[in-house]
């Protein structure tokens, strides 16, 4: 055999070899294939799933690549965020999510994430009953987010009246509650057990006045799942397996809700037991959504009575 044909024949080998290895890598190994996304998230507990995600590193596990992972003190914040672009899918509250929904954004409610996680806190001084509430100021995070539906769910419920005052930030109002310059306010979780643990009461939680009360949505704009299918199912199966550790591996979930919330780890154990996770294989409720939508409308909230079946996601197993 001459030299020419025995390099050839190296050549073909190394030639069939790489061509092995790009098969593998980008038809074969799914790792190739990761699908480029920005998120957007609630900056509270209610995105555990999320922090265990990051810490576990679900994302890559799953094939996807996040651009942009924003953080946001509010539900309606974030969906706002959602409105202008600025992030292709989140895990926000139902309340701000069918609030965009009515004013014309097309998104599309994949999963229910979380019910409860909303809690009327008090200075225990001064606020012993829910009687003493009448006819005083109560702050909430503002509508449409869950914590000023609480609000209204209250007053339905026990027949009292006091005013809602808005102010967007938890933080805020949970350093306005421990200060004394507020006697109550309705906050989301984790701000509610940060707020035990300086002191405050909880005199009322969701779970007390709104049986099986909506929490946490995902959420896909609904030109990303045009341009993006599968994004789907990437987002479910990192969500599910998120679920799966916080009800498996209380020392993984305490430590990443620790670390990304910046709370003690007693703190952020209290916070997440206060809130039941789902099973995403339930699927939507399209009924309990009809129903939350049906409240909001009732008391002026949404502009349209929103059809339940038409804003969640169909595509779904």
């Amino acid at each position: 055999m001459t030299w020419f044909r025995k390099l050839l024949m190296i050549s073909s080998i190394v030639l069939i070899a790489l061509l092995l290895v790009w098969v593998q890598f980008n038809l074969i190994n799914p790792v190739a294939k990761l699908e480029s996304i920005s998120l957007g998230v609630e900056f509270n507990t209610h995105a555990t799933p999320v922090w265990v995600a990051l810490h576990a590193d679900l994302f890559s596990k799953h094939n996807l690549n996040i651009t942009t992972l924003l953080k946001f003190r509010t539900g309606a914040e974030l969906a706002a965020a959602m409105a202008r672009g600025d992030v292709d899918a989140g895990w926000a509250c139902l309340g701000p999510i069918l609030n965009i929904i009515d004013q014309g954004i097309d998104v599309k409610i994949i999963a229910k994430i979380h019910n409860y996680g909303y809690a009327l806190v008090v200075n225990p001084s001064k606020i012993s009953s829910v009687k003493d509430l009448n006819n005083t100021i109560v702050y909430s995070t503002g509508l449409p987010n869950p914590t000023n539906l609480l609000l209204i769910r209250i007053q339905d419920l026990y027949g009292i009246k006091f005013s809602i005052k808005p102010v967007g930030d938890p933080q805020t109002l949970l350093s306005m509650l421990v200060s004394g310059q507020i006697d109550a306010a309705s906050l989301p979780e984790h701000y509610v057990s940060v707020a035990e643990s300086k002191g405050a009461r909880v005199l009322l939680r969701a779970q007390d006045v709104w049986p099986g009360m909506p929490g946490s949505y995902l959420i896909v704009r609904s030109d990303v799942l045009k341009r993006k299918p599968d994004i789907v199912k990437k987002l479910l199966d990192v969500s599910q397996e998120a679920l799966k550790i916080i009800k498996n591996n209380e020392e993984l979930v305490v430590q990443a809700s620790s670390a990304e919330l910046g709370i003690d780890k007693e703190v952020a154990l209290k916070s997440i037991n206060n809130l039941e996770w789902v099973e995403l294989s339930t699927g939507v409720d399209v009924r309990e959504i009809q129903e939350y939508i049906d409240f909001m409308f009732a008391h002026g909230l949404l502009k349209n009575r929103l059809n339940a079946t038409e804003i969640v996601y169909r595509g779904v197993s």
